[in-house]
């Protein structure tokens, strides 16, 4: 998955036009209402001299729930500290990708963007400006995981980077599958199907391993088999032997009545809790969900670890939103971009962190972490994430979510192919086949050969 960096790029280069967008007036009028507002009421004391003169850089965003609540305090924080006299405004914006679509010159200076519409931005020329042009980014480049510069990668070029990460992951009772002599951190595929179907009581009401009906948890299976899942030449190719492979053997489980698959996102972490399932995959964002269910259930000893792969543990599948500059103004693209940087700055990334359900892209906040943790401040299962996303990166045993997986085809053909893994009679083959093709069907990008490395310095 290691990419080489294009500094040569036509997308690197600061693109010098200027255009008198509608932010522009936002901004005046915006900068004339505060000022009128403080003359009269009275506060114009309190009026900072340099106050006309900020200048104003607009987000728009796609967050809800906690990665709003963050967004909206780090921007309070930028605002308050930030040493350029930039003002920074945040708009969520539920069809973001549809909006900008519309009407192309009223884009913003900064989007949040997830990795299945990379390509669509790259294709629609909405990139403005490549992270590594700030200086802040390129001086903390190595200090990144491989994951985070790695995906939002495209023709060789970084679009834009993750402000967290997250994964899917093997949620287990560490007392029932230890008594069945089960070792997460060696377990190949063979020794976890053996385990959950001796897990497997149906006149007791258990069941040894339960997945959501979602497509994204075969293609965490496919990665974690060793599947390429995507060639170098952009095209899906998850029906290579590995993927064949694992696909064969989940349907041993869910055939075999060992595994079920759940339409009600809650239900596995319900049945874990209870001890009538033995394991569950999910998310590494429902860590909290988990724990509280157990915690409310019989309180047993959780333990995390990736999917099992055909040999060992398997490799893991990351994702997570991303921030990416999208004006291509030369100053707005400068003043975005010290934005941008801002936003993986240690402390901030280390708030991201902490407020939300991601892990932070910067080894340096993780390892701070693992060393300052304290009980009141983070759980055992918080510090095994953080320990098992270093492991990832320093084993080279990741990959990054692939590029128009969300696309209705590619999405419904894999739930399907979950979904039927279910029964006896089954082709396995064909269904993987069958995804594969839908998958590459209507992709109306591809990627390009990796360019040849420059003699410029890389960060």
């Amino acid at each position: 998955m290691r990419q080489t960096l294009d500094w040569t790029n036509p997308r690197l280069v600061t693109a010098g036009r200027c255009e008198w967008s509608r932010y522009r007036v936002i901004a005046m009028a915006i900068r004339i209402l505060v000022v009128v507002a403080l003359l009269l009421s009275g506060c114009a004391s309190l009026l900072p001299s340099s106050a006309p003169d900020r200048q104003i850089v607009v987000l728009w965003h796609t967050f809800t729930g906690s990665e709003a609540q963050a967004l909206e305090t780090l921007t309070d924080r930028f605002n308050a500290e930030n040493p350029w006299q930039i003002l920074l405004i945040t708009e969520y914006q539920e069809q973001l990708l549809n909006k900008l679509r519309e009407v192309p010159e009223g884009r913003p200076d900064l989007v949040t963007v997830w990795p299945e519409d990379l390509q669509t931005y790259v294709a629609l020329d909405m990139v403005g400006a490549a992270p590594t042009l700030s200086p802040e980014m390129r001086a903390a480049w190595d200090d990144l995981l491989p994951m985070a510069r790695s995906l939002y990668v495209s023709e060789g070029v970084p679009q834009a980077l993750p402000l967290g990460l997250a994964t899917y992951l093997a949620y287990y009772n560490m007392e029932w599958l230890g008594d069945l002599g089960y070792d997460a951190s060696t377990a190949s595929w063979e020794e976890f199907r053996r385990t959950v179907c001796a897990a497997t009581d149906p006149l007791r009401g258990r069941i040894g391993v339960g997945v959501p009906a979602r497509a994204s948890i075969l293609l965490a299976f496919l990665a974690a088999s060793g599947s390429a899942v995507v060639g170098e030449d952009g095209y899906y190719q998850f029906s290579d032997e590995e993927g064949r492979a694992a696909a064969a053997l989940l349907q041993a489980v869910m055939a075999g009545d060992c595994g079920v698959v759940y339409q009600d996102w809650d239900k596995g972490p319900a049945q874990l809790s209870k001890s009538s399932m033995a394991v569950v995959v999910e998310s590494s964002q429902r860590l909290a969900d988990v724990e509280r269910a157990i915690l409310a259930g019989r309180n047993f000893p959780l333990g995390i670890s990736p999917l099992p792969g055909l040999a060992g543990p398997g490799t893991t599948l990351w994702y997570g939103p991303g921030l990416m500059v999208s004006t291509l103004e030369g100053s707005r693209q400068m003043d975005a971009l010290r934005v941008l940087s801002w936003f993986f700055s240690l402390e901030a990334q280390s708030t991201w962190g902490e407020m939300t359900d991601y892990v932070p892209v910067r080894r340096s906040v993780i390892e701070s972490a693992l060393v300052d943790t304290e009980p009141a401040t983070a759980t055992a299962m918080e510090t095994s994430l953080l320990q098992l996303t270093l492991a990832a990166a320093d084993f080279e045993s990741w990959i990054v979510w692939p590029p128009a997986t969300d696309r209705m085809a590619c999405r419904a053909s894999l739930l399907r192919a979950l979904l039927a893994f279910q029964l006896e009679e089954v082709d396995t083959d064909a269904y993987i086949d069958t995804a594969v093709t839908a998958c590459n069907t209507g992709v109306g990008f591809r990627l390009q050969p990796a360019p040849t490395p420059t003699e410029e310095p890389t960060p």
